[in-house]
């Protein structure tokens, strides 16, 4: 009888037991530690004299990262292949203002989520809608379908444009 419990506790207990304690002792997930930003993701220093798009961004909560999306192609709104430029800044309760410059003058759409586990990703219902805090240039309510291009689409001098954006909340 020894040897069979011997034997069960080598070939199944440990092993379980194992896999228990590393559950146990799992390292923290990123939104717990620092977030990596990438230096490519980092803002542009905003100056009122240089032609770009000054990004206030309201109602977001302390946690994760704030992810401001730049689109200036109507055909590919709110896809990676549409995306002109991304900016990440930590995520700080209340108001917070970001800058990207831009190349020239003309007709963009923003869009912004707060990623609050900090994965990179904007996670989604079964539908398809935001299960993060997210908005739209121009705040348009949220829509029945896929969000278009022109419901957020704002035109820039050659000195930019300033915009807010309200998080909403899923």
């Amino acid at each position: 009888m020894k040897n069979l419990t011997s034997l069960f506790f080598a070939k199944l207990a440990r092993p379980l037991l194992i896999l228990a304690l590393g559950f146990l002792i799992a390292t923290p997930s990123q939104s717990a530690g620092t977030l990596n930003i990438n230096p490519q993701d980092a803002p542009d220093a905003c100056n009122k004299r240089t032609a770009q798009v000054r990004v206030t961004v309201k109602n977001v909560t302390a946690g994760g990262a704030l992810n401001i999306e730049l689109y200036d192609d109507p055909d590919h709104f709110l896809s990676k292949k549409g995306r002109k430029r991304k900016v990440r800044i930590p995520a700080a309760a209340g108001q917070q203002t970001a800058c990207i410059n831009l190349e020239r003058a003309g007709t963009y759409a923003v869009a912004v989520y707060q990623d609050l586990d900090g994965d990179r990703k904007l996670k989604k219902n079964w539908n398809l809608l935001p299960l993060e805090p997210f908005g739209l240039s121009n705040n348009p309510e949220q829509p029945a379908g896929f969000p278009r291009f022109s419901d957020s689409a704002f035109t820039t001098g050659k000195l930019g444009a300033d915009i807010v954006i309200k998080l909403q909340q899923p």
